[in-house]
């Protein structure tokens, strides 16, 4: 009995464990019965353990509901690893009920519980465990048809704003009705992840390489951007096919592989760096001579507000503040000359 399962055979969520049926660098598949049928469940792997560790770009805009546990997340504490890790379980079953409403051809999810993913077995047309997309012997005349199924399968998840992420012939099973895609707990939100782009490029690429090596005639080397350019513009539906035509010029190569175009014959220069010119800067227009209107002349005597007042008081003989100074009641003049008290007293013979 293999540890991980125990929980669910004690909860009573699966009757009994058959035997292994693969393992990867992620998690490991076992067959087991519930209800009556045999389902897949998938263990994940402990992060010290699996090989596949640098998920970084793909756990980038990934938030849980919880402020406190995303805060926790972001530290990157003890309790915040073991939610992160949890959250990354959790991801693949969100991403798979998702999925298969909006009838992408994934496993059909039948329940997550304790860190396992319960889900139907894929089977092929004799009702075998299917085989791998790598592992599966195929005819140079399919290859064309199981790229363009593929091709739909990520335009479809596309449309619901995921991304596989990890997307090759390792990750698809040749069911009975069709490819079958799985292996998503990398699935990435197409909207908030910045190298959304890059991975769903890739995504596609690998898929068609595949296929291109088994049939050299099989074209579709744009499809990709085609796709990404409907998602961005908005215009991405579930049955988007690519046209297959070359991507659109971008306006540096319209004109010349960003070189300036040449102005017109006879159009003004425009200054240097602006518009397709690129030429000296052309001198603007004089303006015309406006006469100058004259000031009437400023009256005299008149004071500015703005000029200073100074008051000059008389230092005396020897230069000390106070020798000059006026008596008690008799006010400074500016130009130090002793008030009209002081000349009274002269007169009569005082001091």
């Amino acid at each position: 009995m293999h540890d991980p399962l125990a929980p669910l055979l004690a909860d009573g969520v699966i009757d009994e464990v058959v035997s292994r049926l693969k393992g990867g660098k992620e998690a490991d598949v076992w067959l087991v019965r519930a209800g009556g049928k045999t389902v897949a469940a998938k263990v994940y792997k402990a992060r010290q353990t699996r090989s596949f560790k640098n998920d970084a770009a793909y756990k980038e805009g990934r938030k849980v509901r919880n402020t406190r546990t995303q805060r926790a997340m972001n530290r990157g504490s003890r309790f915040g690893q073991a939610a992160a890790e949890d959250a990354w379980k959790e991801k693949e079953s969100d991403a798979l009920f998702r999925l298969h409403a909006a009838g992408i051809r994934v496993p059909r999810p039948v329940l997550f519980h304790e860190g396992v993913l319960l889900m139907e077995m894929v089977v092929d047309a004799h009702g075998h465990p299917a085989l791998r997309l790598v592992d599966a012997p195929l005819a140079r005349e399919q290859a064309a048809g199981i790229y363009a199924d593929i091709r739909k399968q990520a335009v479809g998840m596309l449309a619901c704003g995921l991304i596989h992420g990890d997307l090759s012939p390792y990750n698809v099973l040749v069911g009975g009705h069709g490819p079958v895609v799985i292996d998503l707990p990398q699935v990435i939100d197409a909207a908030h992840n910045s190298q959304s782009e890059t991975f769903f490029l890739r995504d596609l690429e690998n898929i068609r390489r595949f296929c291109a090596a088994l049939d050299p005639a099989l074209g579709g080397e744009g499809d990709g951007r085609e796709i990404w350019r409907a998602y961005v513009r908005r215009e991405l539906t579930a049955d988007f096919v690519p046209t297959g035509r070359a991507p659109e010029p971008r306006r540096a190569e319209q004109h010349g592989g960003g070189h300036r175009q040449q102005a017109p014959r006879g159009a003004p220069s425009l200054p240097h760096g602006g518009g397709h010119g690129g030429g000296h800067a052309q001198k603007a227009p004089r303006k015309p001579d406006v006469p100058a209107v004259p000031r009437p002349p400023k009256p005299r005597g008149s004071r500015s507000a703005a000029a200073p007042v100074v008051i000059r008081v008389d230092r005396g003989q020897h230069g000390r503040p106070g020798a000059g100074r006026p008596p008690d009641g008799a006010t400074a003049r500016p130009d130090g000359a002793p008030g009209r008290r002081r000349r009274r007293r002269r007169r009569r013979g005082g001091a």
